[in-house]
């Protein structure tokens, strides 16, 4: 059976991966903070990862598909591809073939990633469902029982709060807040900042899940990626279905378009 080299490109980071069509599965996933403008050489390499393992599992790589949010990039990863692979770069778009109905004014402006995951939520999990993507930005997307992508909501992730507070402040330090857990009593200006920031979005989170559950009803699948998505649903109380490579599974699902 073939398989598909997968590209996330976000706007912090790119993760390139292996898909297998048989049970939608991620493998040799390598995540390039930066992704190719600042690591053109960690990409190429995480290419070559992905034929490494497509060798060994004995699944010729036939395909190469990107769910891009930063169009600025798309003609050198579409250089780097071919020069890698040997493989034309397919996109997530809004009018390629999909699993749902797109629901959505100016629907030529929906992120390639929110596709993607909307794509995995309904071909893996079934509608309705909620379905949050924790990135440099937080979105809540609504699939209806009816298979319809009616609305969604665009907020800040935790890396933009932490950055606003120091790019916005005379004295506040930039932290990184994802090497520590948040303190439960903070004792210096750092703890200070990590609780305040792992509070206010655990409490963003949560308060636009409440405004958001009765427009697909209290039986819709609720799902959470994002590589930060464990640490924030544990604090939530509410249970969600977290699948780390949601954006992923979807762009494999699409460049297969067996659904």
């Amino acid at each position: 059976m073939a398989s598909t080299l997968v590209i996330d490109a976000g706007n912090s980071s790119t993760t390139i991966a292996l898909f297998h069509t048989e049970g939608a599965r991620i493998e040799a996933a390598t995540a390039v903070r930066g992704g190719i403008s600042a690591a053109r050489g960690e990409c190429a390499i995480a290419i070559r990862k992905v034929f490494a393992a497509a060798d060994i599992a004995k699944e010729p790589v036939t395909k190469a598909m990107m769910a891009s949010v930063t169009p600025s990039v798309n003609g050198a990863w579409e250089r780097l591809v071919q020069e890698e692979a040997g493989l034309d770069l397919e996109f997530v778009r809004y009018d390629i073939r999909l699993p749902f109905t797109l629901d959505y004014e100016h629907p030529e402006c929906t992120g390639a990633d929110r596709l993607a995951d909307m794509t995995a939520a309904a071909v893996l999990y079934g509608a309705p469902a909620l379905v949050i993507d924790i990135g440099t930005a937080v979105t809540y997307d609504l699939l209806s029982e009816d298979h319809r992508f009616f609305t969604g909501v665009i907020g800040p992730g935790p890396e933009i709060l932490a950055r606003s507070l120091h790019d916005y402040t005379a004295l506040l330090p930039s932290v990184e807040w994802w090497k520590k857990e948040a303190p439960i009593e903070p004792k210096n200006t750092e703890q200070a900042m990590l609780f305040g920031i792992d509070a206010g979005f655990t409490g963003v989170i949560r308060e636009t899940v409440m405004r958001l559950q009765p427009l697909v009803g209290n039986n819709a699948h609720r799902v959470i990626t994002g590589g930060f998505a464990q640490r924030f649903v544990d604090k939530l109380g509410m249970d969600f279905i977290v699948d780390r490579d949601l954006t992923l599974r979807g762009i494999g699902i699409l460049s297969v378009g067996d659904f």
